[in-house]
């Protein structure tokens, strides 16, 4: 599984990226290394939003595009062979309340989940929160401290905060 971003920067920036994630010691909850598989993640209207602001700001909105209207997400996905004349996907919440955003998303070991927690308290307590997304500095440097990020990553989130403040369906 060659290494990607994702929501949240799951490998510490102070470490090298592998070319592909295969230490099991690290990440044992991996099933297939080699297999990619599209799962499910159900999440609060405040966490889908924070990952829309995410993934946004690292590919850029031509390629990857998160919109709201009311309380239905529509992601529009270049980067998965779409484009702009492609079907978006339309998400509603479900009984919960709770966006599934279907994608790639891979499970962190518990030492990891535990690394995380102490590099990162204010900005997890934060998305426990149902709060909408703010250019708040936790937040800032929990969404640019992984090896991949761009320098122009943080630049670019607080574009995105600063969009999704003033423009509705953002």
């Amino acid at each position: 599984m060659p290494y990607k971003p994702a929501f949240p920067g799951i490998i510490p920036a102070d470490e090298s990226p592998p070319g592909v994630i295969g230490d099991r010691a690290r990440f044992p909850t991996l099933h297939n290394l080699t297999c990619d598989a599209e799962i499910g993640l159900r999440c609060r209207p405040a966490v889908a939003r924070w990952i829309g602001i995410y993934l946004e700001s690292y590919y850029g909105p031509a390629q990857y595009r998160f919109t709201w209207s009311g309380d239905v997400l529509e992601i529009h996905d270049a980067l998965g062979g779409g484009d702009d004349e492609s079907p978006s996907r339309v998400i509603r919440p479900g009984n919960d309340g709770r966006y599934e955003i279907r994608d790639l998303w891979y499970p962190l070991a518990p030492t990891a989940i535990g690394e995380l927690h102490q590099r990162h308290p204010d900005a997890l307590a934060s998305l426990a929160l149902d709060a909408a997304p703010a250019p708040v500095p936790h937040m800032l440097v929990y969404l640019t401290d992984h090896p991949g990020a761009p320098s122009s990553l943080r630049r670019n989130i607080e574009t995105a905060l600063a969009a999704s403040a003033t423009e509705p369906g953002r």
